[in-house]
C-alpha cells in the first residue's frame, strides 16, 4: 500500500488536525487517503490503496505546514489597503516635515498649506486603515467559511482587534437568554510579533475577565469563551450608504476679533510611528509656527489677514 510521511512541528500539529480533528478528517473525505500524526518526530503518515490518493493528501498537509511557517494573515485586499495607508502616512510625516522647514525659512504661506495637505493625508491614512482591517478581519474569518462563534484577530492592529472583538460579542450576549454560545478567540501566541509587541493576548483575556465570563486557554494562541446571552437585541449600526438624521441647522456664530488661533489637533500634537495612525514629531512644531505666524501677522495690519487653515 503506497504511503509516505512528513516531519512537523508541535505547533504544526494543531493546524492539520484543526478544531476537533475537523482539519485532518476532511483532507481524508477529499483525497480519500489514511492521515495519522505520529508521535515520532511529530510526523503525519499518509497511506492510501493508490499513488494519486497520497500525493493529493501530501498536498494539502503541505500547504498547511507552509502557511503556518509563512501565514498571510492579511489576504490580498488586506494587505494593498494596508500598503496604501502606511503610504499615506508617510506622505503626512514627509509634507510636515517640508512645512517646518518652509516655516524657518520665512515661507509661511507655503508652509501653511503643506500643512493644510499633511492633515489632509492623514484623515485618508485613517480610513485605508479601518479599509483594511475589515478586509482581514473578512480573510481570516468569512472567507474560510468561519461563523458567529469564531473570531482570528490574526493581522489587525490591537485597538482594530479589541473593538471588532466587543461588536461581536455584542452580537452573541443578544441571543435569547439562556444560551450560551462557546465563543473560540483567536488573538495568537505572537509568535510573529517583533520582540514587546505581543499585546493582543493579554488584551483579549483582559476583557474577558472585566465581563465575568467562563473561558479556558485550548492552546497557546486561542481561548473558549462562554457567552451567556441575555435577550436584549444589539442597537443597530447603520450600514454604509445609510441615511442618518441631520442634525437641524444653527445659525452660525460671529467669531470674536480676540478669538485665538485654533490650537493644535490631537493627530498633530502627538508624536508618531511611520503609518501608524499617529502624527509626526515634525506636525506640533509646523502648526504652532503656522499658528503663531498667524496672530503676527493680525497684529501688524488690519488689511492683510494670514489664515491658518486646520
Amino acid at each position: 500500500m503506497p504511503e509516505t510521511t512528513i516531519a512537523i512541528t508541535k505547533v504544526q500539529v494543531g493546524h492539520v488536525l484543526g478544531k476537533g480533528a475537523a482539519t485532518l478528517k476532511g483532507i481524508q473525505e477529499r483525497t480519500g487517503a489514511k492521515l495519522e500524526i505520529l508521535d515520532d518526530g511529530p510526523q503525519v503518515k499518509i497511506s492510501a490503496d493508490d499513488d494519486a490518493k497520497v500525493a493529493a493528501a501530501e498536498a494539502e498537509v503541505r500547504a498547511i505546514v507552509a502557511n503556518q511557517e509563512h501565514p498571510d494573515y492579511e489576504g490580498a485586499e488586506g494587505a494593498r489597503l494596508r500598503k496604501e495607508a502606511n503610504e499615506l502616512g508617510d506622505r503626512r510625516s514627509t509634507l510636515f516635515d517640508e512645512a517646518t522647514k518652509k516655516r524657518e525659512a520665512g515661507d509661511h504661506d507655503g508652509a501653511n498649506k503643506l500643512v493644510a495637505e499633511g492633515k489632509q493625508a492623514g484623515e485618508e491614512m485613517q480610513v485605508r486603515h479601518r479599509e483594511a482591517a475589515a478586509a482581514i478581519a473578512r480573510h481570516n474569518n468569512e472567507d474560510k467559511g468561519k461563523g458567529e462563534d469564531y473570531f482570528d484577530m490574526h493581522g489587525l492592529r490591537e485597538e482594530e482587534a479589541m473593538e471588532m472583538l466587543k461588536e461581536r460579542v455584542a452580537v452573541l450576549e443578544a441571543k435569547p437568554e439562556g444560551t450560551v454560545t462557546d465563543f473560540e478567540v483567536i488573538p495568537g501566541a505572537g509568535h510573529h510579533s517583533a520582540p514587546g509587541a505581543q499585546k493582543l493576548k493579554g488584551a483579549t483575556e483582559a476583557y474577558v475577565k472585566t465581563k465575568g465570563y467562563a473561558y479556558e486557554e485550548i492552546n497557546a494562541g486561542a481561548y473558549l469563551v462562554k457567552v451567556p446571552g441575555s435577550g436584549e437585541g444589539v442597537p443597530a449600526k447603520p450600514e454604509e450608504g445609510d441615511k442618518v438624521p441631520a442634525k437641524p441647522a444653527e445659525a452660525p456664530k460671529a467669531p470674536s476679533p480676540a478669538a485665538p488661533a485654533p490650537a493644535a489637533t490631537a493627530a498633530a500634537a502627538t508624536a508618531a510611528k511611520k503609518g501608524d495612525g499617529e502624527a509626526p514629531a515634525a506636525a506640533p512644531k509646523a502648526e504652532a509656527e503656522a499658528n503663531a505666524a498667524s496672530s503676527k501677522g493680525k497684529s501688524k495690519s488690519k488689511s492683510k489677514s494670514c489664515c491658518v487653515c486646520m
